[in-house]
């Protein structure tokens, strides 16, 4: 009867151990797709907002530059078509906002602010809403990359990529350019 005894109370134990293992497996398993699912969304997030910031500052500079702001190769007029194309690019930026309020970490989200209020700036300053010369332009896109640094290191860290973030040329224009 021990015998009969001790071997059921192993086969037990055995099965309730097997069981707890394999919730455990099963838990871990999960955990980690869920992440994988959630660092893929929010992998994708800040790909597109940081595309939709890149088309507002690109169409802003163009701008710029047609008020003598800043150089760029193509300026633009500030017609009707391409203030709709600005507010265009910024309604993509504003939408590209959202996932982030929903899925990026407080200290990233707190870099999204700042970016923003950077790519406003130079937004205002491109419309003529507010006075500049040259070199408030230069003070204002220089801020807008220190943001948008900031960001990206915020971004990386969140979805714990390793490296620092690609260094952006030191100045502009480029030296190719300034020799010509």
């Amino acid at each position: 009867m021990v015998d009969q005894l001790s071997t059921l109370i192993g086969v037990v134990v055995g099965a309730a151990m097997s069981y707890v293992v394999g919730t455990l497996h099963e838990r871990t398993r999960w955990r980690r797709q869920q992440g994988a699912r959630w660092d893929g969304l929010l992998l994708q997030a800040y790909s597109d907002y940081g595309q939709a910031i890149m088309d507002c500052v690109v169409v802003y500079q163009r701008l710029a530059a047609h008020q003598g702001l800043t150089a760029d190769p193509s300026p633009v007029e500030t017609t009707d078509d391409a203030l709709e194309e600005a507010a265009k690019a910024e309604l993509r930026r504003a939408a590209m906002t959202e996932p982030l309020r929903l899925l990026a970490d407080p200290d990233t989200a707190a870099a999204v602010r700042k970016l923003n209020d950077a790519v406003w700036h130079l937004e205002w300053l491109a419309r003529g809403r507010l006075a500049g010369e040259a070199a408030a332009w230069d003070e204002a896109y220089s801020a807008y990359r220190t943001s948008r640094r900031a960001f990206y290191e915020k971004a990386r860290a969140s979805l714990q990529v390793p490296g620092e973030v690609i260094a952006e040329r030191a100045s502009w224009p480029p030296s190719w350019r300034a020799s010509g």
